[in-house]
């Protein structure tokens, strides 16, 4: 859901930046500046460290700072398209600002953003996972990796496979969704080269 979340906030805003331009863009690309400027797991840790930690808070604080990323790629993407012949065309016939935004640019934002977006599922792990280790994420008596890593420190001598599980798994799932990712932008790399 937070990746969800990043990605419908960035490709709304980023898409209004970039096929409107001027002030909308500098507005937005300007918020977009500030919100880079702080680095997410540092407001994450902020906000959840003065309000009691619940599922949809931590959804709600991952997922609000890191809709940059997607609001660049979609701004580039769409100022791209903005000026091609398909869209003169859309606005010759009358179609307005709206429609050329959800039905023409933003099917082409898809392929690049949605490469993004399978990387951001592993990242949201870990930084989930770094939330619970400092016991900022998910709550007992709901699993995380970071919390069971945390739980496990103190055994660490005797019973070493208690904190070295998790994270075993945890690499495992992030090494997973990485090549997923990979095995998807090589299938967008063939499909857009011609080679099927």
């Amino acid at each position: 859901f937070t990746v969800a979340l990043m990605f419908t906030v960035g490709c709304v805003l980023g898409v209004v930046a970039g096929f409107k331009g001027k002030l909308y863009d500098t507005v937005i690309m300007r918020i977009t500046d500030a919100q880079l400027s702080i680095p997410m797991i540092i407001l994450a840790i902020a906000i959840l460290g003065v309000t009691r930690p619940t599922i949809p808070l931590i959804i709600l604080v991952l997922g609000l700072s890191g809709w940059p990323l997607y609001a660049r790629v979609s701004r580039s993407t769409a100022q791209m398209e903005r000026n091609k012949e398909y869209i003169r065309g859309a606005r010759v016939i009358g179609a307005t600002d709206l429609r050329i935004m959800l039905l023409l640019i933003a099917p082409n934002i898809l392929p690049p953003i949605a490469f993004v977006a399978i990387l951001d599922v592993a990242r949201m792990m870990i930084f989930e996972s770094i939330l619970g280790f400092l016991g900022l994420g998910i709550q007992p008596p709901t699993p995380s990796f970071g919390s069971i890593i945390a739980d496990g420190r103190k055994y660490l001598i005797n019973a070493w496979w208690i904190a070295t599980s998790p994270g075993a798994f945890l690499a495992i799932t992030l090494i997973s969704i990485n090549l997923v990712g990979a095995a998807f932008e090589r299938a967008r790399n063939s499909v857009y080269s011609g080679e099927v």
